[in-house]
């Protein structure tokens, strides 16, 4: 059995046993530890392919079972889409290799189990792209569904939110390899010094107009490597980086900022990095995460206020205390789906609304955390209109501020609908998508 597709069958069947969740297995797999660097890269993959393309596998998968897929055992049912999602969309695996490894996994569920799954592949082998034809063609949601592989939900948003060529570039982008974006920590290194280190560790690099210190990179995973153990470079996307940048020339020099929701640290530390005068306080609620920022700062040189604290209990005393204040909050993390590939089925309609309410509330809290004339910047990886705009309206109504007009500094990510506010779309603007939006407090504000 091939190395790497027996340790992407493990990945998933863990995957499968936590719920599929995948946000703190982004940088590796443990499945994966021990492989050849070949091995390694499809068996990356095959595990980040069959969960992105889960929805497309299960409508093939079904033509040829006599039984509903949910009646199929889940382990089972694992081998079937990762030796389909090779079949299917993966033109350099001969297909006698992947169907034969299946059936060799099958056959630790049983006699009975392995003449399924080959009779089941077999025909995905012969007969399954066609059928991925025929289910994907039209206009209609359930066809969209197919040929992205997501659910009818998130299509109709979409298309209704971005329009229909917008959400098709979007959606084709959130089943390609994600961009992967780095920003080199002007603390520990120059941007000159930083490629150099990452150069003789293997990585190739390219710049980022209009992000100073942002670099695309391709190699082994950063976290693993020399210059990210010295605290040069950190992972940290296109749309993460504009968020700070706005933040940031919202604040004065040597001003007091608040980082709400701040965890990894990743903006607290670029906004210290960018004007290290600033004094920069970065809350969280939760204790891991916190713990986890604390490491991170320490490893880039970062001095902040650290708090673990509800953003939305926080005392009296933060009240307009601070010249800017940086909310990124809780999401449907709907921009991050080439990253996180697992998001797209665990997420469900109801999500959008139940978090646009708890972020109107964060929004309200920072809000008051604002002194008059200081900025609040507001963030969010996703795009849909209840937690983006609608978000910021909900504050606007309530008078005492006006919008800086974002579309303006950067025409090039200016909300197509609202243009002071600003959109970060996948591909055109990396692999992340992002919401900005920078409000200012009345000078006469209580």
């Amino acid at each position: 059995m091939s190395p790497a597709r027996d340790a992407a069958l493990r990945a998933l069947l863990r995957l499968r046993a936590a719920g599929g969740r995948m946000d703190d297995s982004l940088a590796s797999f443990p499945e994966l530890e021990g492989l050849g660097e070949r091995d390694r890269g499809l068996a990356n993959e095959l595990v980040n392919g069959t969960l992105k393309r889960r929805g497309s596998i299960d409508a093939v998968l079904g033509g040829f079972t006599k039984a509903p897929l949910s009646k199929t055992a889940g382990e089972v049912l694992e081998v079937l889409r990762l030796a389909a999602f090779q079949l299917l969309f993966l033109d350099r695996v001969p297909a006698y290799a992947a169907v034969d490894d299946a059936v060799a996994m099958a056959a630790r569920q049983g006699r009975h189990t392995q003449g399924f799954v080959n009779a089941v592949l077999r025909k995905v082998a012969a007969e399954g792209r066609a059928s991925l034809a025929d289910l994907a063609q039209g206009d209609g949601a359930r066809a969209w569904s197919v040929r992205h592989s997501c659910p009818v939900w998130l299509v109709r948003l979409l298309r209704r939110e971005l329009g229909d060529e917008a959400a098709a570039r979007y959606l084709e982008a959130a089943n390609a390899a994600p961009e992967r974006c780095l920003r080199v920590n002007t603390l520990r290194a120059g941007l000159p010094e930083a490629r150099a280190a990452l150069t003789a560790a293997g990585y190739v690099t390219a710049g980022i107009p209009g992000l100073p210190a942002a670099l695309t990179y391709e190699g082994p995973p950063l976290e693993r490597s020399a210059p990210f153990a010295a605290g040069l470079v950190t992972p940290q996307s296109r749309g993460s980086q504009v968020a700070g940048l706005v933040a940031l020339a919202g604040a004065g020099q040597g001003a007091a900022v608040l980082d709400l929701c701040a965890a990894p640290g990743t903006k607290t530390a670029q906004l210290t990095a960018a004007a290290p005068a600033l004094r920069v306080t970065a809350v969280d609620s939760d204790g891991a995460r916190v713990a986890a920022m604390r490491a991170n700062l320490r490893r880039l040189g970062v001095a902040a206020d650290v708090v673990e604290a509800d953003v939305l209990e926080l005392p009296d005393s933060y009240d307009a205390a601070f010249a800017a204040v940086l909310l990124d909050a809780p999401c449907s993390g709907l921009g991050t789906m080439a990253s996180r590939p697992d998001l797209r089925w665990r997420r469900r309609e109801a999500d959008v609304e139940r978090l646009a309410q708890l972020q109107r509330r964060l929004l309200r809290r920072a809000a008051r955390c604002v002194r008059p004339g200081g900025s609040l910047t507001y963030a969010v990886c996703t795009v849909p209109r209840a937690e983006t705009v609608a978000v910021v309206d909900s504050l606007l109504a309530g008078g005492g501020w006006a919008v800086d007009d974002l579309g303006a500094a950067w025409p090039g990510l200016a909300h197509p609908a609202a243009g002071g506010y600003l959109l970060v779309l996948p591909p055109a603007h990396g692999a992340s998508g992002f919401f900005v939006a920078r409000l200012r407090r009345s000078a006469a504000a209580e």
